[in-house]
């Protein structure tokens, strides 16, 4: 499988390609595109130390979109399997700052996600028993469709050092397909190692 590098940076207002080539997209900031210190939103996925999602269908899995490390391109794809609720419960193998999500979802995509951070165990049972890190409720426009990168914006300043990210998704279908998922951001080490740079050099 050929390897494609993608460089993310965002902005208030919208992500902008700059150049495509060869099916690899450079995205440029425009704003508020960088974390502290100058690091660009990089795909996470290889930094994920175990996955899980509960209520999958046994031949269409996470680990089937996230096996190969990078947003899956496979025909691969995720599909609830009693009802439209998914829980993903991914592991990161260091601390992590997250900014933001890429689902994408040909069709009976999610409408909602909530999203909590470093928990130790949790599954539908337990899912209640503590608030929610944040709950977003999709748009249509947000969920990316034919190869297109559409950034599902997190809270600024609630994933700032992630060791696990737990999503419950829902939808309003009878059943809920994912087929891909990105997580983007920086290791938090690097961020603090390049913020250091960066007041030598002041």
């Amino acid at each position: 499988m050929m390897c494609h590098t993608r460089v993310f940076q965002r902005s208030d207002s919208e992500t902008v390609p700059v150049t495509s080539t060869l099916s690899s997209v450079i995205f440029i900031t425009i704003g508020m595109a960088s974390s502290k210190g100058g690091m660009q939103d990089v795909s996470l996925l290889e930094h994920i130390a175990k996955a899980q999602c509960l209520n999958e269908q046994d031949e269409h899995t996470l680990q089937s979109i996230l096996s190969s490390k990078a947003r899956n391109t496979s025909p691969a794809y995720l599909d609830s399997d009693a009802d439209a609720e998914l829980l993903l419960n991914i592991e990161f193998n260091q601390a992590v700052r997250v900014r933001s999500l890429v689902i994408q979802a040909q069709d009976r995509g999610p409408a909602k996600l909530r999203l909590r951070i470093n928990c130790s165990a949790i599954d539908f049972t337990n899912f209640e028993d503590s608030e929610d890190t944040q709950v977003i409720e999709l748009k249509a426009d947000q969920i990316s469709k034919d190869g297109t990168i559409k950034l599902i914006t997190l809270h600024p300043t609630k994933f700032n050092h992630v060791n696990s990210l737990h999503i419950l998704v829902e939808s309003d279908h009878d059943n809920t397909r994912i087929d891909a998922l990105d997580i983007l951001g920086t290791l938090v080490h690097a961020t603090k190692n390049l913020s250091g740079l960066a007041q030598q050099a002041d």
